[in-house]
C-alpha cells in the first residue's frame, strides 16, 4: 500500500474505482484503491501522515497514526447525493426553525441560493458580481 501512495494520481477519481463493479469489490485490496492523491486526503483534514512512511505493523506506536485513525472513524460516509441532500436538511434545517412555514422558507433560501451560485469558485463570484454591476448601472443611467 505504501508503494500504491507513490504511483501518480489524478485530480479526479481514479479510474480504477470509477471502473470497479459492485460484484468485483470483494476481490479487490487496499491498495487498488490507493495513489498519491490518497495523500490529499490527510492534508485537507490536517491529519499527519508521516506514519504511512513506516512498517504498517508499526503504526499504532505513532501518536499521528493514532490521532488519524481516531478522525477517520469519527467521519460519516454518505453514499450518494440523495443521503447528502437528506443529512444536510437534517444537519442545517432542525436547529433553525420548528416552524413548518420557516422551514419550507429556508429550504428555497438554500435551493435558490444554489441556482444562482452553482459553485464554490472565486470566479464565478466575481463573474456574477461584474453582471450585477453592470445591471444595476444600466438601470441607474437608463
Amino acid at each position: 500500500m505504501v508503494e500504491a501512495l507513490q504511483s501518480e494520481g489524478n485530480k479526479d477519481i481514479p479510474e480504477r474505482v470509477l471502473n470497479t463493479k459492485e460484484d468485483t469489490i470483494e476481490e479487490k485490496n487496499l491498495h487498488d484503491f490507493v495513489t498519491s492523491n490518497t495523500t490529499r486526503f490527510f492534508n485537507i483534514l490536517g491529519m499527519d501522515s508521516h506514519f504511512l512512511d513506516a512498517d504498517p505493523e508499526t503504526w499504532h506506536q505513532y501518536d499521528g497514526y493514532l490521532s488519524a485513525e481516531e478522525t477517520a472513524k469519527s467521519i460519516i460516509v454518505t453514499n450518494d447525493s440523495a443521503d447528502r441532500r437528506v443529512a444536510l436538511i437534517e444537519e442545517y434545517n432542525t436547529p433553525h426553525t420548528c416552524d413548518e412555514e420557516q422551514k419550507q422558507y429556508l429550504l428555497l433560501a438554500v435551493s435558490e441560493h444554489r441556482r444562482r451560485y452553482p459553485d464554490f469558485k472565486k470566479s464565478t463570484l466575481v463573474r456574477l458580481h461584474h453582471q450585477n454591476e453592470q445591471i444595476w448601472l444600466l438601470h441607474y443611467y437608463n
